[in-house]
């Protein structure tokens, strides 16, 4: 238990936990302060894709910039793409789909 502010009783108050639904709720009116705040998807990982024999979760290696605007890993994204990937082509296609979605939208 902790103490947090209701906007409910308009003021600090005990509040209870339930680690069965994830909830925090407000000891004194039962208003729920925050829902679900363990299955959040922003707070547990990236979303997932089960079409990919992997999930979607594979490292990527990205190219970050140094502070002379240099690239610092472009050899390591070339070893990334020189690997075998089984769903480099379905990969790729998701990719061209969302760029077309997104050529439409706008």
């Amino acid at each position: 238990m902790s103490d947090a502010y209701c906007s409910d009783c308009k003021r600090q108050t005990e509040v209870v936990f339930d680690h069965s639904a994830g909830d925090t709720v407000c000891s004194e009116c039962g208003l729920v302060l925050e829902s679900h705040s363990i299955d959040d998807p922003v707070r547990v990982g990236g979303p997932t894709n089960p079409l990919l024999a992997d999930g979607g979760l594979s490292t990527v290696i990205a190219k970050p910039n140094g502070a002379s605007g240099d690239f610092l890993s472009s050899s390591l994204g070339r070893w990334q793409n020189r690997g075998s990937n089984p769903d480099r082509g379905l990969i790729l296609a998701f990719k061209t789909i969302a760029t077309m979605s997104d050529r439409y939208y706008y």
